[in-house]
């Protein structure tokens, strides 16, 4: 329920940075920039897969640390229905935000999107954590916080690739064969 919380309130941070790295890369071309500020919206992907790997360790080193911990009292089961709740929001932003980032073409609502998806699968761990202590099996919450902790931690690592690989001037090159085609015409 920590990490939920944690993760939620850096989302905030991430979607700022998101935010601002979308306006700042619809400015026009200066003096400075003469090639214009698209380049501003890579490295806002970059901030957030840099937050969402931050979220992903600590994950990672409170279920570490909670295998030492004794555990004495079980959450209430609202949380379990809040975490449930929470998941099923996130679940439609992720499904929202990547419809959007696909038809905008845009990297940084799709990293914004693959976050959406971890806080989704960060409130599922949360609830089957709540679930497991409640009937008994403890250990749920630390093999539950180690998997979502891994899979913040892949998905911060495919977000930077992408954002790396973009700001170093890669390009995919299985759309070169449309680039082919749209310039033939």
């Amino acid at each position: 329920l920590k990490a939920d919380g944690l993760n939620n309130v850096t989302d905030i941070i991430a979607s700022i940075a998101v935010l601002v790295g979308l306006k700042i890369s619809k400015k026009p071309r200066d003096n400075d920039h003469p090639y214009g500020h698209s380049r501003a919206e890579h490295i806002s992907s970059l901030i957030a897969s840099f937050i969402m790997m931050v979220i992903g360790l600590e994950v990672l080193v409170d279920a570490g640390q909670s295998l030492f911990m004794d555990k004495s009292e079980a959450p209430n089961l609202l949380a379990a229905w809040v975490g449930l709740g929470a998941a099923t929001v996130m679940g439609g932003v992720y499904r929202y935000n990547i419809k959007l980032a696909k038809k905008l073409d845009s990297q940084s609502l799709y990293a914004v999107a693959k976050d959406n998806l971890s806080d989704a699968l960060v409130s599922i761990g949360a609830v089957v954590g709540i679930f497991g202590s409640q009937f008994g099996l403890p250990w749920l919450d630390v093999v539950a916080a180690f998997a979502v902790g891994i899979i913040i931690c892949k998905t911060a690592i495919e977000i930077f690739k992408e954002a790396a690989h973009s700001l170093t001037d890669g390009f995919d090159e299985e759309k070169l064969g449309h680039y082919k085609e749209s310039i033939e015409l």
